[in-house]
Protein backbone atom coordinates (compact mmCIF):
# COMPACT_ATOMS: atom_id res chain seq x y z
CA UNK A 1 0.00 0.00 0.00
CA UNK A 2 1.25 3.62 -0.98
CA UNK A 3 1.47 6.54 1.19
CA UNK A 4 -1.13 8.76 0.98
CA UNK A 5 -0.48 11.76 -1.73
CA UNK A 6 -1.93 15.14 -1.84
CA UNK A 7 -2.50 17.33 -4.00
CA UNK A 8 -1.19 21.24 -4.25
CA UNK A 9 -4.57 22.56 -4.44
CA UNK A 10 -8.10 20.98 -3.30
CA UNK A 11 -10.40 20.56 -5.81
CA UNK A 12 -13.64 22.93 -5.42
CA UNK A 13 -15.78 19.18 -5.17
CA UNK A 14 -15.66 15.79 -6.14
CA UNK A 15 -18.06 12.79 -6.56
CA UNK A 16 -16.92 9.06 -6.34
CA UNK A 17 -18.98 6.53 -7.84
CA UNK A 18 -18.75 2.91 -6.48
CA UNK A 19 -20.24 0.39 -8.49
CA UNK A 20 -20.64 -2.72 -6.30
CA UNK A 21 -21.86 -6.37 -6.56
CA UNK A 22 -22.03 -8.58 -3.30
CA UNK A 23 -19.12 -7.18 -2.03
CA UNK A 24 -20.48 -6.98 1.94
CA UNK A 25 -16.49 -7.38 3.48
CA UNK A 26 -15.09 -5.21 2.12
CA UNK A 27 -17.76 -1.91 1.95
CA UNK A 28 -17.21 -0.41 5.60
CA UNK A 29 -13.22 -0.72 5.14
CA UNK A 30 -13.27 1.50 1.75
CA UNK A 31 -15.43 3.75 3.33
CA UNK A 32 -13.73 4.71 5.99
CA UNK A 33 -10.46 4.76 3.82
CA UNK A 34 -11.90 6.87 1.49
CA UNK A 35 -13.09 9.37 4.27
CA UNK A 36 -9.87 9.85 5.10
CA UNK A 37 -8.48 10.73 1.41
CA UNK A 38 -11.18 12.65 0.21
CA UNK A 39 -10.92 15.85 2.58
CA UNK A 40 -7.35 16.05 1.51
CA UNK A 41 -8.91 16.53 -2.29
CA UNK A 42 -11.57 18.36 -2.13
CA UNK A 43 -13.66 21.12 0.02
CA UNK A 44 -17.38 19.17 -0.44
CA UNK A 45 -17.28 15.41 -1.18
CA UNK A 46 -19.99 12.96 -1.95
CA UNK A 47 -19.36 9.19 -2.18
CA UNK A 48 -22.09 7.52 -4.14
CA UNK A 49 -22.32 3.50 -3.85
CA UNK A 50 -24.32 1.42 -6.79
CA UNK A 51 -25.67 -1.67 -5.31
CA UNK A 52 -26.21 -3.81 -8.54
CA UNK A 53 -28.66 -6.39 -7.32
CA UNK A 54 -26.04 -7.75 -4.67
CA UNK A 55 -27.82 -10.84 -2.95
CA UNK A 56 -25.85 -11.13 0.27
CA UNK A 57 -26.27 -8.12 2.92
CA UNK A 58 -24.42 -5.15 1.01
CA UNK A 59 -27.24 -2.98 0.79
CA UNK A 60 -27.95 -3.69 4.73
CA UNK A 61 -23.81 -2.44 5.51
CA UNK A 62 -24.35 0.72 2.84
CA UNK A 63 -28.11 1.50 5.23
CA UNK A 64 -25.81 1.73 7.69
CA UNK A 65 -22.74 3.55 6.68
CA UNK A 66 -24.90 6.41 4.81
CA UNK A 67 -26.95 6.88 8.43
CA UNK A 68 -24.73 8.94 9.99
CA UNK A 69 -22.75 10.09 6.96
CA UNK A 70 -24.64 12.18 4.97
CA UNK A 71 -21.80 12.49 2.61
CA UNK A 72 -22.19 8.81 1.53
CA UNK A 73 -25.36 8.05 -0.60
CA UNK A 74 -26.27 4.94 -1.92
CA UNK A 75 -28.42 3.49 -4.96
CA UNK A 76 -29.65 -0.08 -5.37
CA UNK A 77 -31.08 -1.79 -8.13
CA UNK A 78 -33.37 -4.31 -8.08
CA UNK A 79 -31.79 -6.69 -9.75
CA UNK A 80 -27.94 -7.52 -11.34
CA UNK A 81 -28.23 -4.65 -14.57
CA UNK A 82 -24.34 -4.92 -14.98
CA UNK A 83 -21.29 -2.51 -14.62
CA UNK A 84 -22.60 -0.01 -17.28
CA UNK A 85 -26.18 0.79 -15.90
CA UNK A 86 -24.21 0.89 -12.02
CA UNK A 87 -22.05 3.35 -13.43
CA UNK A 88 -24.41 5.15 -15.32
CA UNK A 89 -27.04 5.61 -12.41
CA UNK A 90 -24.33 7.07 -9.98
CA UNK A 91 -23.24 9.31 -13.24
CA UNK A 92 -26.74 10.61 -13.48
CA UNK A 93 -27.00 11.23 -9.61
CA UNK A 94 -24.16 12.92 -8.91
CA UNK A 95 -24.04 16.36 -8.10
CA UNK A 96 -19.99 18.11 -8.64
CA UNK A 97 -18.22 18.85 -11.61
CA UNK A 98 -15.74 16.34 -10.88
CA UNK A 99 -16.36 12.28 -10.76
CA UNK A 100 -13.87 9.41 -9.82
CA UNK A 101 -14.70 5.79 -10.48
CA UNK A 102 -13.32 3.01 -8.56
CA UNK A 103 -14.21 -0.83 -7.67
CA UNK A 104 -15.53 -2.13 -4.44
CA UNK A 105 -12.86 -5.25 -3.77
CA UNK A 106 -10.44 -2.63 -2.66
CA UNK A 107 -7.92 -4.28 -5.21
CA UNK A 108 -7.68 -0.20 -6.63
CA UNK A 109 -6.46 1.43 -3.37
CA UNK A 110 -8.46 4.61 -2.18
CA UNK A 111 -4.91 6.30 -1.27
CA UNK A 112 -3.78 6.53 -5.26
CA UNK A 113 -6.83 8.97 -5.72
CA UNK A 114 -5.26 12.41 -5.07
CA UNK A 115 -2.53 11.20 -8.01
CA UNK A 116 -5.54 10.84 -10.26
CA UNK A 117 -7.06 13.93 -9.56
CA UNK A 118 -3.56 16.01 -9.45
CA UNK A 119 -3.26 14.49 -12.96
CA UNK A 120 -6.81 16.07 -14.07
CA UNK A 121 -5.56 18.98 -12.90
CA UNK A 122 -3.04 19.70 -15.77
CA UNK A 123 -5.68 20.02 -18.04
CA UNK A 124 -6.78 16.53 -18.92
CA UNK A 125 -10.68 15.90 -19.44
CA UNK A 126 -10.00 12.12 -18.49
CA UNK A 127 -7.58 10.66 -16.09
CA UNK A 128 -6.97 6.76 -16.28
CA UNK A 129 -5.30 4.75 -13.87
CA UNK A 130 -2.41 1.96 -15.31
CA UNK A 131 -1.94 -0.82 -12.72
CA UNK A 132 1.47 -1.53 -14.12
CA UNK A 133 1.59 -4.16 -11.39
CA UNK A 134 -0.72 -6.33 -11.37
CA UNK A 135 -1.85 -8.61 -8.54
CA UNK A 136 -4.01 -10.92 -10.05
CA UNK A 137 -3.36 -14.15 -11.91
CA UNK A 138 -1.10 -14.72 -14.96
CA UNK A 139 -4.52 -15.60 -17.12
CA UNK A 140 -6.25 -12.60 -16.11
CA UNK A 141 -3.16 -10.49 -16.70
CA UNK A 142 -2.36 -11.93 -20.11
CA UNK A 143 -5.99 -11.72 -21.61
CA UNK A 144 -5.56 -7.89 -20.25
CA UNK A 145 -2.47 -7.05 -21.83
CA UNK A 146 -3.95 -8.62 -25.58
CA UNK A 147 -7.04 -6.62 -24.78
CA UNK A 148 -5.16 -3.41 -23.85
CA UNK A 149 -3.21 -3.58 -27.10
CA UNK A 150 -5.76 -5.09 -29.63
CA UNK A 151 -8.29 -1.84 -28.18
CA UNK A 152 -5.15 0.77 -28.73
CA UNK A 153 -4.62 -0.33 -32.15
CA UNK A 154 -7.87 -0.76 -33.59
CA UNK A 155 -8.98 2.70 -32.09
CA UNK A 156 -5.72 4.86 -31.68
CA UNK A 157 -6.01 5.26 -28.01
CA UNK A 158 -2.61 5.27 -26.37
CA UNK A 159 -3.58 4.14 -22.98
CA UNK A 160 -2.35 1.04 -21.36
CA UNK A 161 -4.72 -0.14 -19.21
CA UNK A 162 -7.96 1.05 -20.83
CA UNK A 163 -10.23 -1.44 -19.34
CA UNK A 164 -9.16 -0.03 -15.91
CA UNK A 165 -12.46 0.83 -13.73
CA UNK A 166 -10.31 3.53 -11.51
CA UNK A 167 -10.68 6.75 -13.73
CA UNK A 168 -11.28 10.34 -12.38
CA UNK A 169 -13.68 12.34 -15.04
CA UNK A 170 -14.97 15.66 -16.01
CA UNK A 171 -18.50 15.62 -15.86
CA UNK A 172 -18.51 17.61 -19.31
CA UNK A 173 -17.09 13.85 -20.70
CA UNK A 174 -19.57 11.92 -19.23
CA UNK A 175 -22.52 14.57 -20.58
CA UNK A 176 -21.25 13.67 -24.12
CA UNK A 177 -20.70 9.87 -23.75
CA UNK A 178 -23.71 7.21 -23.60
CA UNK A 179 -23.00 4.29 -21.36
CA UNK A 180 -25.27 1.18 -21.90
CA UNK A 181 -24.20 -2.51 -22.49
CA UNK A 182 -20.24 -3.24 -21.83
CA UNK A 183 -19.57 0.64 -23.22
CA UNK A 184 -18.26 1.30 -19.42
CA UNK A 185 -15.21 -0.43 -20.84
CA UNK A 186 -14.57 2.10 -23.63
CA UNK A 187 -15.12 5.06 -22.50
CA UNK A 188 -12.02 6.78 -22.65
CA UNK A 189 -12.30 5.53 -26.59
CA UNK A 190 -15.38 7.32 -26.58
CA UNK A 191 -14.25 10.46 -25.07
CA UNK A 192 -11.72 10.70 -27.38
CA UNK A 193 -13.60 10.47 -30.56
CA UNK A 194 -15.27 13.17 -29.14
CA UNK A 195 -11.92 15.51 -28.52
CA UNK A 196 -11.32 15.09 -25.37
CA UNK A 197 -7.95 14.71 -23.68
CA UNK A 198 -6.68 11.12 -21.94
CA UNK A 199 -3.77 11.07 -19.30
CA UNK A 200 -3.36 7.75 -17.04
CA UNK A 201 -1.30 7.35 -14.24
CA UNK A 202 0.44 4.82 -12.82
CA UNK A 203 -1.12 3.08 -9.49
CA UNK A 204 -0.38 0.57 -6.99
CA UNK A 205 -2.59 -2.72 -7.18
CA UNK A 206 -4.00 -4.89 -4.26
CA UNK A 207 -4.75 -8.64 -4.27
CA UNK A 208 -8.18 -9.61 -4.15
CA UNK A 209 -8.63 -10.22 -0.08
CA UNK A 210 -11.93 -11.60 -0.51
CA UNK A 211 -14.68 -12.78 -2.90
CA UNK A 212 -14.07 -14.47 -6.22
CA UNK A 213 -13.46 -12.36 -9.76
CA UNK A 214 -16.72 -12.47 -12.12
CA UNK A 215 -13.99 -12.03 -14.79
CA UNK A 216 -14.90 -15.37 -17.02
CA UNK A 217 -14.91 -16.34 -20.85
CA UNK A 218 -18.69 -14.22 -21.35
CA UNK A 219 -16.68 -11.13 -20.30
CA UNK A 220 -13.82 -12.19 -23.21
CA UNK A 221 -16.84 -12.18 -25.77
CA UNK A 222 -18.70 -9.27 -24.60
CA UNK A 223 -15.35 -7.45 -24.67
CA UNK A 224 -15.02 -8.31 -28.57
CA UNK A 225 -18.42 -7.34 -29.41
CA UNK A 226 -18.46 -4.02 -27.85
CA UNK A 227 -14.92 -3.40 -29.04
CA UNK A 228 -16.44 -3.99 -32.59
CA UNK A 229 -19.54 -2.08 -31.63
CA UNK A 230 -17.14 0.79 -30.24
CA UNK A 231 -15.08 0.77 -33.80
CA UNK A 232 -18.15 1.43 -35.81
CA UNK A 233 -19.53 4.09 -33.46
CA UNK A 234 -16.45 6.21 -34.02
CA UNK A 235 -14.66 5.94 -37.14
CA UNK A 236 -17.64 4.40 -39.18
CA UNK A 237 -20.79 6.58 -37.68
CA UNK A 238 -21.16 8.40 -40.45
CA UNK A 239 -19.22 6.38 -43.29
CA UNK A 240 -20.51 3.07 -43.00
CA UNK A 241 -19.65 1.89 -46.56
CA UNK A 242 -16.00 2.86 -45.31
CA UNK A 243 -15.91 -0.79 -43.37
CA UNK A 244 -18.44 -2.84 -45.08
CA UNK A 245 -17.25 -1.65 -48.49
CA UNK A 246 -13.58 -2.53 -47.69
CA UNK A 247 -14.21 -5.75 -46.15
CA UNK A 248 -16.08 -6.56 -49.47
CA UNK A 249 -13.82 -5.67 -51.82
CA UNK A 250 -11.49 -7.28 -50.04
CA UNK A 251 -13.54 -10.29 -50.26
CA UNK A 252 -14.52 -10.13 -53.93
CA UNK A 253 -10.77 -9.10 -55.21
CA UNK A 254 -9.35 -12.77 -53.46
CA UNK A 255 -12.43 -14.52 -54.73
CA UNK A 256 -11.94 -13.14 -58.54
CA UNK A 257 -7.94 -13.63 -58.30
CA UNK A 258 -8.53 -17.12 -57.47
CA UNK A 259 -11.72 -17.25 -60.29
CA UNK A 260 -8.75 -15.99 -62.88
CA UNK A 261 -6.27 -17.76 -61.33
CA UNK A 262 -8.33 -21.01 -62.52
CA UNK A 263 -9.72 -19.79 -65.95
CA UNK A 264 -5.99 -19.44 -66.73
CA UNK A 265 -5.19 -22.99 -65.66
CA UNK A 266 -8.01 -24.01 -68.40
CA UNK A 267 -7.51 -21.85 -70.55
CA UNK A 268 -3.75 -23.01 -71.15
CA UNK A 269 -2.89 -26.10 -69.19
CA UNK A 270 -6.45 -27.67 -70.31
CA UNK A 271 -7.10 -28.26 -66.44
CA UNK A 272 -10.73 -29.21 -65.76
CA UNK A 273 -12.57 -27.26 -62.95
CA UNK A 274 -15.55 -29.59 -62.32
CA UNK A 275 -13.33 -31.45 -59.76
CA UNK A 276 -11.80 -28.04 -58.31
CA UNK A 277 -13.66 -26.93 -55.25
CA UNK A 278 -12.11 -23.71 -55.28
CA UNK A 279 -13.62 -22.85 -57.75
CA UNK A 280 -16.81 -23.01 -55.38
CA UNK A 281 -14.73 -20.68 -52.88
CA UNK A 282 -14.11 -18.30 -55.51
CA UNK A 283 -17.55 -17.63 -56.85
CA UNK A 284 -18.64 -17.59 -52.88
CA UNK A 285 -16.06 -14.86 -51.74
CA UNK A 286 -17.08 -12.42 -54.99
CA UNK A 287 -20.68 -12.83 -54.33
CA UNK A 288 -20.12 -11.85 -50.86
CA UNK A 289 -17.96 -9.43 -50.67
CA UNK A 290 -20.68 -7.93 -53.23
CA UNK A 291 -23.40 -8.43 -50.65
CA UNK A 292 -20.86 -6.76 -48.33
CA UNK A 293 -20.72 -3.31 -50.74
CA UNK A 294 -24.65 -3.31 -50.78
CA UNK A 295 -24.95 -3.21 -47.71
CA UNK A 296 -22.67 -0.97 -46.79
CA UNK A 297 -24.57 1.09 -49.45
CA UNK A 298 -27.90 0.48 -47.57
CA UNK A 299 -25.89 1.82 -43.93
CA UNK A 300 -25.15 4.93 -45.36
CA UNK A 301 -28.42 5.73 -46.68
CA UNK A 302 -29.65 4.76 -43.18
CA UNK A 303 -26.95 6.84 -41.84
CA UNK A 304 -28.16 9.72 -43.89
CA UNK A 305 -31.62 9.23 -42.86
CA UNK A 306 -30.62 9.70 -39.08
CA UNK A 307 -27.76 11.82 -39.51
CA UNK A 308 -27.38 14.04 -36.09
CA UNK A 309 -26.63 17.99 -36.47
CA UNK A 310 -25.03 18.05 -33.30
CA UNK A 311 -21.78 15.16 -34.34
CA UNK A 312 -19.55 17.36 -32.68
CA UNK A 313 -17.82 18.68 -29.36
CA UNK A 314 -17.73 22.47 -28.44
CA UNK A 315 -15.16 23.66 -25.44
CA UNK A 316 -16.26 27.21 -25.87
CA UNK A 317 -17.40 30.23 -28.05
CA UNK A 318 -18.21 33.75 -27.91
CA UNK A 319 -20.65 35.38 -25.76
CA UNK A 320 -22.34 36.92 -28.86
CA UNK A 321 -26.02 36.69 -29.42
CA UNK A 322 -28.45 36.81 -32.37
CA UNK A 323 -29.59 39.73 -32.20
CA UNK A 324 -26.46 41.03 -32.45
CA UNK A 325 -24.99 39.11 -34.80
CA UNK A 326 -28.17 39.39 -37.24
CA UNK A 327 -29.13 42.99 -36.51
CA UNK A 328 -30.95 45.19 -38.63
CA UNK A 329 -28.88 47.73 -40.90
CA UNK A 330 -28.89 50.99 -39.88
CA UNK A 331 -31.30 53.24 -41.13
CA UNK A 332 -30.53 56.77 -43.01
CA UNK A 333 -30.70 59.88 -41.67
CA UNK A 334 -34.84 61.38 -42.07
CA UNK A 335 -33.34 64.91 -42.43
CA UNK A 336 -35.01 67.90 -40.51
CA UNK A 337 -38.47 67.19 -38.84
CA UNK A 338 -41.23 69.40 -40.06
CA UNK A 339 -44.34 70.42 -38.57
CA UNK A 340 -46.76 68.52 -37.29
CA UNK A 341 -49.38 69.97 -39.12
CA UNK A 342 -47.70 69.63 -42.74
CA UNK A 343 -45.69 65.87 -41.43
CA UNK A 344 -49.10 64.49 -40.76
CA UNK A 345 -51.56 65.73 -43.03
CA UNK A 346 -52.68 62.65 -44.91
CA UNK A 347 -52.25 62.66 -48.29
CA UNK A 348 -55.55 61.27 -49.50
CA UNK A 349 -57.31 64.17 -48.25
CA UNK A 350 -55.14 67.24 -50.62
CA UNK A 351 -56.10 64.71 -53.79
CA UNK A 352 -59.45 65.24 -52.36
CA UNK A 353 -59.25 68.93 -52.10
CA UNK A 354 -57.81 69.66 -55.81
CA UNK A 355 -60.80 67.11 -57.45
CA UNK A 356 -63.16 69.76 -55.45
CA UNK A 357 -61.32 72.49 -56.39
CA UNK A 358 -61.73 71.55 -60.16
Amino acid sequence: MSARNSTPTKLPSISLVVPCLNERETLADLHDRLAMVLPDIAEKYEIIFVDDGSTDDSIEILKRLATPDRRSRYIQFRRNFGKSAALAAGFRAARYDVIATMDADLQDLPEELPRLVEKLSEGYDLVSAWRQSRADKFSRRAASLIYNWTTSKLTGVRLHDINCGFKCYRKSVLNEVMIYGERHRFIPVLASYRGFRLGEVQVNHARRAYGESRYGLERVFGGIFSLLTVILLTRYTNKPLHFFGMMGLSLAALGATIDLYLIFSRMIFNQWLSNRPLLIVGTMLIVVGVQLVIFGLLAEMIAFSYRREDDYSIVAKSDQTDDILFDAPPQPDPGPSQPASEAEAPQIDVTSRRSIGR
